[in-house]
């Protein structure tokens, strides 16, 4: 029973990321740079990474969070590849400048794991 219900959840999360993932696809693009290694945690029902990261958009300084669901807790190769100094692409709202997306689409032609120490 327990089972069907962290999938249940999971999915639910994988839902709402690919329509917020639809959503900004129009929106700029701008450079990220992890500013701490990502964390693993685990809140009933399911397990979350958690990315930090810091953007600029428009001369302005933002932080940011991005929360990937992970269905079984190992997200090990996730975690490496968004090590702490790595740089990716979020989406920015230009709207509202401190909200920013990472959408995986966006990162196929990035050259993700380029850490700068």
């Amino acid at each position: 029973m327990w089972g069907l219900t962290y999938f249940v959840i999971y999915l639910f999360r994988i839902s709402r990321a690919w329509l917020d993932a639809i959503r900004s696809q129009r929106w700029p693009m701008a450079e990220a740079i992890v500013t701490a290694d990502p964390a693993e945690f685990r809140a009933f029902p399911r397990y979350t990474i958690e990315i930090p990261y810091t953007y600029r958009f428009q001369g302005e300084l933002y932080t940011g969070l991005h929360e990937e669901p992970s269905l079984d807790g190992v997200g090990s190769a996730f975690m490496r590849r968004f090590a702490m100094g790595s740089h990716f692409l979020v989406r920015v709202n230009p709207a509202e400048p401190e909200i920013s997306i990472m959408r995986e689409r966006d990162q196929a032609d990035y050259p993700i794991n380029t850490v700068l120490r």
